[in-house]
């Protein structure tokens, strides 16, 4: 059975010719509610995808390293990205007090036990340090994932386990204030949760389509469609999409160690 980490590794090299056009202004949103200055200081990019937090930590002065289970996403762009180990959340590849802070930019939201997770985050950071978290909050919704799956499935598309797992199990745990709050309390941290809402009112159609099938699910699927076929696919989808605003919803968590 294929598993998320081979699906995310496959996606690496295309994910930002889609998605990472909303999640780096997602990144960049999370960075922005620190409470301490980055500047000069250590960072650990948790989960670090392509290096949407990465960047965002150096745009803030930050010194940014990252990790993530997916080789192939953190082999995207390699040579002109912070220096990267490949790593498990709930046992990151750092010493004690090693970094100032952590960056989870949508990963926490991906483990079981995301308590342990931020636990995780806190024995590598130093006192003073900070743990900035982000997950998608139970309201986030917009009719391009509708439209992408419903084309995907007419052309054999089926969700793979690791997906349904991660929409009913996982993301759920902090996909609201009260929950988030309380997995900060529950791992022994003070902070807070709140909600923020983020338009993108320039992405289309065609945008919102490239989003949608570049995602780990439905990206693997999508390379093995020939050109024909993937313009197709774009086709059909856009019969199926609503011009609907996209405006994302989350829940970011701040907290102290």
């Amino acid at each position: 059975m294929t598993t998320s980490v081979e699906d995310y590794s496959r996606t690496g090299a295309t994910w930002q010719a889609g998605p990472g056009a909303i999640y780096d202004r997602l990144a960049t949103v999370l960075v922005d509610c620190r409470t301490v200055d980055f500047t000069g200081r250590v960072v650990l990019d948790l989960g670090a995808g392509t290096g949407a937090a990465s960047r965002a930590i150096v745009a803030a002065g930050g010194v940014a390293i990252a990790t993530d289970a997916a080789f192939g996403m953190l082999a995207a762009d390699a040579l002109v990205r912070p220096a990267a180990v490949v790593g498990d959340a709930y046992a990151l590849p750092l010493r004690d007090r090693a970094v100032d802070g952590v960056v989870a930019a949508f990963s926490l939201n991906h483990l079981d036990d995301p308590v342990a997770g931020l636990r995780e985050a806190a024995r590598i950071t130093r006192p003073g340090g900070a743990i900035l978290a982000s997950a998608y909050a139970d309201d986030d919704a917009h009719p391009a994932k509708h439209a992408a799956e419903t084309a995907a499935r007419e052309r054999g598309w089926s969700p793979p386990p690791w997906y349904d797992h991660l929409k009913t199990q996982a993301m759920p745990k902090l996909a609201t204030i009260d929950r988030a709050h309380a997995a900060l309390i529950a791992a022994g941290l003070a902070g807070e949760a709140r909600g923020i809402r983020v338009a993108f009112p320039e992405l289309g159609p065609d945008q919102l389509l490239a989003w949608r099938f570049g995602m780990a699910q439905l990206a693997p699927f999508v390379a093995t469609l020939d050109a024909g076929a993937q313009a197709d696919l774009y086709r059909r989808g856009r019969t199926l999409i609503d011009d609907v605003e996209l405006v994302r919803s989350i829940i970011v968590m701040c907290a102290s160690v």
